[in-house]
């Protein structure tokens, strides 16, 4: 039940989650559409497929369990890596999966089939808006005998409920937009942290060709924060080294095209993790480790 949280937390916030080595759950925007058997207009929203071959671990869904449980990416990898082989034994009984609040998974005849849930919106711009329903005006049986009279007078009532109605639907509205703004930002907020630790640990580096000439810095890096904008990185620089972190320096972009800034860079493991160690407990509970190597 943990595990499928987790995938649906994601899905809120990204358009693509990897389960490594089975496939992942994909999303895309549609517009809303009207239910012309039941008469219910449904608000825009995320359509949630399943893709079998996109496999490959992106880190994505380790970095939100390690966070989530306290625990290292190493041990959120195992964690995957024996979810996943559980599934696979299901699917390969001919057992169906259901992820909660986000579909069912089956396997026939060598291909997945996948039917979302549909109980859950998971676009955010949608907050708070469920499908309503409405009828259809019937025009074929109005009465023609109606006199002039009767016209206007329903006009009248016709024309007060249409203010009426417009009344309440901007109120509703207006609502409900400013409880969109409220989630934007704190969902903005959110990924942001989120972004930031998306670039994981690399178990097994490749060996580094060894040159007599020693590297400046070493390629295990604690990373202090990562910037959309590159005069942001400059700042946090600047008031590292005033606090007391003068080996603090800058790493270049990540894979979302932030700009990271580092407290320092260490040539081990070991030194790295003391390190992070101390700084979350001085300095900053968010801290991180980053293996990446910075010519």
């Amino acid at each position: 039940m943990k595990f499928d949280n987790y995938i649906k937390d994601l899905l809120y916030r990204y358009e693509c989650v990897i389960l490594p080595n089975l496939g992942a759950f994909v999303t895309r925007n549609t517009h809303s559409i009207i239910d012309e058997s039941s008469n219910i207009i449904y608000p825009p929203s995320k359509i949630i497929s399943f893709n079998a071959s996109i496999k490959e671990n992106d880190g994505l869904l380790a970095n939100h369990i390690a966070m989530c449980e306290d625990i290292s990416h190493e041990k959120a990898i195992e964690k995957i890596n024996k979810k996943i082989i559980v599934y696979k034994k299901y699917l390969n009984q001919g057992k169906e999966l259901k992820f909660k609040n986000v579909g069912s998974l089956s396997l026939k005849d060598g291909s997945y089939i996948f039917i979302p849930s549909n109980k859950v919106n998971f676009l955010n711009s949608s907050f708070g808006l469920t499908g309503f329903s409405t009828s259809k005006i019937n025009r074929a049986n109005a009465n023609k005998n109606y006199n002039v009279n009767s016209y206007v007078k329903y006009a009248a009532i016709l024309v007060i409920a249409l203010f009426v109605g417009s009344f309440i639907t901007n109120n509703y509205l207006d609502e409900i937009n400013q409880a969109n703004m409220i989630s934007y930002k704190t969902a903005e907020k959110e990924i942001e942290n989120k972004i930031q630790k998306a670039t994981f640990i690399i178990d097994n580096p490749l060996p580094a060709i060894k040159l007599r000439l020693k590297k400046q810095y070493g390629d295990f890096h604690i990373v202090a924060g990562s910037f959309r904008v590159k005069e942001n990185s400059y700042t946090k620089l600047e008031q590292l080294k005033t606090i007391g972190y003068l080996d603090a320096r800058k790493i270049g972009k990540n894979n979302y095209g932030l700009y990271q800034v580092a407290y320092g860079s260490y040539d081990t493991r070991a030194e790295a993790y003391n390190a992070l160690s101390r700084i979350r407990s001085e300095h900053n509970i968010n801290a991180w480790l980053l293996y990446k190597n910075v010519d």
